[in-house]
C-alpha cells in the first residue's frame, strides 16, 4: 500500500459547483481504483493524500500531473504501509472569498485526520489548514 501526499496551486479560482464537479469525478475514479484519501482545497491551493495499490496511485498522480488546473505540484511525502490511513475518500472546500469560516475549515480538517495513525500525515493536513487560516487573517 502506498500513500502519496502532494500540494499544488490552482491555476485559476474554482466556484463551489466547479469544485463539487471535480470532487465527484475524482471520487468516482478513485473508487474504481480502490483509492482512498483526503483532498483539501482552500480556494488557492490543494493538498491531497492518495492511498492504495502503488500502481493505482501512480495512475492517479499521472493524471493529476497532466491536469491543466494544477500548477507547482510538490510532493510532500510518499509512505509505504501495510494498512490504510484513510478508510474513505473525503474532500473539504474552503471558499477563498469567505474569510469568516477559516477556523471552521481548520476544525473540519482536524476531524478528518483524527483517526489517521501517521503523525506526519496529520501534521501535513492540519498545517495546510492552519496556514490557510493565517493567510486569511492577514489579508
Amino acid at each position: 500500500m502506498r500513500v502519496v501526499i502532494y500540494t499544488s496551486r490552482a491555476k485559476r479560482s474554482f466556484s463551489t459547483s466547479e469544485f463539487s464537479d471535480l470532487r465527484d469525478v475524482a471520487a468516482s475514479k478513485n473508487h474504481s481504483l480502490n483509492i482512498t484519501g483526503l483532498l483539501l482545497f482552500d480556494g488557492n491551493r490543494f493538498i491531497q493524500a492518495l492511498e492504495g495499490d502503488a500502481a493505482a496511485v501512480q495512475v492517479v498522480m499521472d493524471r493529476i500531473e497532466k491536469d491543466p488546473r494544477h500548477d507547482s505540484i510538490t510532493y510532500f511525502d510518499t509512505i509505504e504501509t501495510n494498512y490504510r490511513q484513510f478508510n474513505w475518500w473525503a474532500t473539504e472546500y474552503q471558499n477563498v472569498s469567505d474569510s469568516l469560516n477559516g477556523k471552521e475549515f481548520l476544525e473540519r480538517v482536524k476531524k478528518h485526520v483524527a483517526d489517521v495513525k501517521s503523525d506526519s500525515i496529520k501534521a501535513a493536513f492540519i498545517g495546510f489548514a492552519a496556514l490557510s487560516l493565517r493567510r486569511r487573517l492577514q489579508a
